[in-house]
Formats: C-alpha cells, sequence, structure tokens
C-alpha cells in the first residue's frame, strides 16, 4: 500500500475530510518587511478572505484586488498596521501569512500556492489533508453589516463573530489544509505546516 493511501485510511478513521491528495506546490519564505501594503501590491495576485489577529482584536474581511488591494471588514472599520500580530489572505489556491517578528517592528511572511505545474521551479511534491472546524454560534440578523458577511452568535456566552461569506446557513465551519512530510530517518509521517483555505456553511 503506498504512502497517500495509508494516510487515506488514517485520516478517514480520525473523521477527517476525505481529501487526502498528492499535490504540487510552491512555497515561498520572506524576512524583514517593514510595509504590509507594500508587501501585498507585490505579492497578492488575488482576491482573499482575510484572517487578522492584532493586539486588541480577532476580525475576518476580504481584500479586494479588483478594488486596489483594498480591505474591507464588517463594519467598515479599519486597522492600523503596527498592531498587527499575524495576517492571512486565503482562498481554496493560496495563502499568504504575515507573522510579526520576536522583535516586534517587522513582519515574516509565506506564502503557499496550491496545484502548481509541475514544471514550476521550486516546486514540492507533497500530500495534503483537508479538515474542517466548526466555528461557534449560530447565524443571527445584523442589519448593519452588507451580504458579504455573516454574522454568528453564542448565545450562552454572549460571544460573537462576524465571517465572510455569501452563503446563507445556520452554521459554518473553517477549512483548513494540512501539509504532510515525511521524517528521513524513521519514516514518521506528520503536519509539517497548515493554511486556512475557506470558510465554508456546515450541515448539522
Amino acid at each position: 500500500m503506498c504512502e497517500t493511501e495509508k494516510l487515506k485510511n488514517f485520516f478517514k478513521e480520525e473523521n477527517y475530510l476525505d481529501t487526502v491528495e498528492n499535490r504540487y506546490c510552491l512555497r515561498k519564505d520572506y524576512t524583514d518587511i517593514n510595509n504590509i501594503r507594500e508587501f501585498l501590491s507585490q505579492n497578492a495576485k488575488n482576491s482573499y478572505k482575510v484572517f487578522l489577529r492584532a493586539f486588541n482584536e480577532i476580525k475576518f474581511g476580504y481584500y479586494n484586488l479588483e478594488n486596489s488591494g483594498e480591505f474591507s471588514f464588517p463594519y467598515g472599520e479599519e486597522f492600523e498596521e503596527k498592531y498587527i500580530i499575524e495576517l492571512r489572505l486565503f482562498n481554496e489556491n493560496e495563502e499568504i501569512l504575515l507573522q510579526k517578528n520576536d522583535d516586534m517592528s517587522s513582519y515574516k511572511a509565506r506564502i503557499i500556492i496550491d496545484d502548481v505545474d509541475k514544471d514550476v521551479k521550486d516546486i514540492q511534491k507533497i500530500i495534503t489533508v483537508d479538515d474542517a472546524s466548526t466555528l461557534f454560534g449560530k447565524r443571527t440578523i445584523d442589519n448593519r453589516i452588507n451580504g458579504d458577511f455573516v454574522k454568528l452568535k453564542e448565545s450562552g456566552r454572549k460571544i460573537s463573530l462576524t465571517i465572510p461569506s455569501e452563503h446563507r446557513a445556520e452554521y459554518y465551519a473553517l477549512i483548513t489544509r494540512s501539509y504532510i512530510t515525511f521524517d528521513e530517518k524513521t519514516g514518521q509521517a506528520g503536519i509539517s505546516y497548515y493554511r486556512y483555505l475557506d470558510i465554508k456553511p456546515e450541515v448539522k
């Protein structure tokens, strides 16, 4: 049995999504980034959903390449770059991840592009597995947001989260993709890194 089939059997038993695949992927790493918007203007080639983690908040939104590379958040709010700890721009084909360095004065970045042509330089053939993690809360009506967003609210704990989605459902899930590598000495498989893929309705 090949390694891919072994992993398919394992992840099926562990209730992961049945999406274990061999892919040609391209990963690029960057250091010492001082200006997030400038970096994105050079490297963001599509439109994305966005996850932002700052010192004082976390929130989801969009990055719209067709709209001059502008961010949009559910209540029209802006953000100050200096407060950002982590920023993810993601879609089904790629993710751009920026994280603040330990010196807190610059950022490191990682770009992952999936399903690229096998003749592209520096690509890696790697096994991936997708998983769905339920987001807390149930959809509730909020007339302050437009149809590109959905507000989830957990009434028991009185907490809420507004997510980017044009679909209407009661519950939603964050889809992630993990990248499996093998230890050269032991042959043991493990998750080397992961990325955000999408936010989709979940059927319960």
